[in-house]
């Protein structure tokens, strides 16, 4: 990871939006306005952006932040929580690009900040 700073947006839009989102950026790029691309994340509907962001993954996340590099094994000692348990936790932050793993298999949050987004307006 570089000393400059990652962050990821995380929300709940429409296919509609993320599609008009992704060809402003897309014409941002082809003028040279957009040097680094914000990486984003979107769920349909707020029910699944809280189901997946419970407190208890946020929790997860800030903690593996804050130690770095780990094993879910030492992870789920850190938060006394049951390794099943993590070990499903993470699958899930990994499969949706929040949990990165390195070539030993050992996993890290590669954010800095998760910017939560909900419009309130269509």
């Amino acid at each position: 990871m570089t000393g400059k700073s990652k962050n990821i947006k995380v929300g709940v839009a429409s296919e509609e939006q993320v599609n008009k989102e992704f060809i402003e950026a897309w014409h941002k790029t082809e003028k040279g306005e957009i040097e680094v691309p914000e990486e984003r994340l979107y769920f349909a509907e707020p029910k699944i952006f809280f189901q997946v962001l419970s407190r208890r993954r946020i929790e997860l996340l800030k903690i593996l932040h804050t130690h770095g590099i780990s094993s879910i094994r030492e992870l789920s000692r850190i938060l006394n929580r049951d390794y099943k348990n993590v070990y499903q936790d993470v699958k899930l932050l990994k499969k949706i690009g929040l949990i990165h793993q390195d070539e030993n298999k050992r996993i890290f949050v590669p954010w800095d900040k998760i910017n939560a987004e909900i419009s309130l307006a269509a």
